[in-house]
This record gives C-alpha cells, structure tokens and sequence, in this order.
C-alpha cells in the first residue's frame, strides 16, 4: 500500500514510526470504519483524527464473541511472541470472554 506523503504523512511521522503514520494517513484517507492500532502513542493521534480505534486484543475478543477464535490460546501465543499484555488485563479479557 503506497500512502501519498502529504503534509497529514508529514505531520503525523513526527509523532509515529512510518507504519503507523501509513496506517492513519490511509485510514483518513479512505474514511476508515476502523484502524488497528496498538501502541499509546498512535491511539492518541488516531483518536486526535476522530479515528475509531482497536488493538489485537479486540480483534481477537470480536473472534472469540463469535466462535472462531480460542482467546486465551491467542493471547498465549501473543505473549509467547512477546507482546506484552498485563496480567490483570488478561485475566479481565478471559473474563470478558466468557461472559
């Protein structure tokens, strides 16, 4: 996906790395539903844009809300990658996915 590096691409890099300056400047673009974002820095931008925002984390719970996703399989495996998720979180979202 080229991303035109217009003065919006030039504004946001110099708050984000380019991904997620691509990710944003695309979804402002196209007039995104949604943007999958996970770190703080980029959910303040996106969310300073009026983006709707979701992390991995939420995909996986809409997945696992609908059957086709083993959540805390998931979040192992995410962890095992190194991706951090803090324990209270995890324990809340294997809750939140059982209800």
């Amino acid at each position: 996906m080229a991303v035109e590096q217009s003065a919006l691409f030039t504004e946001v890099l110099r708050e984000l790395d380019r991904g997620e300056t691509a990710a944003i400047c695309h979804a402002i673009e196209n007039d995104a539903d949604l943007v999958l974002i996970d770190e703080a820095d980029g959910r303040r931008v996106a969310r300073r844009h009026d983006l709707t925002i979701t992390g991995v984390i939420g995909i996986l719970l809409r997945g696992a809300d609908d059957g086709t996703v083993d959540i805390e399989a998931e979040l192992d495996a995410l962890r095992d990658a190194g991706f951090w998720i803090a324990d209270d979180l995890y324990s809340r979202i294997l809750s939140e996915a059982t209800d």
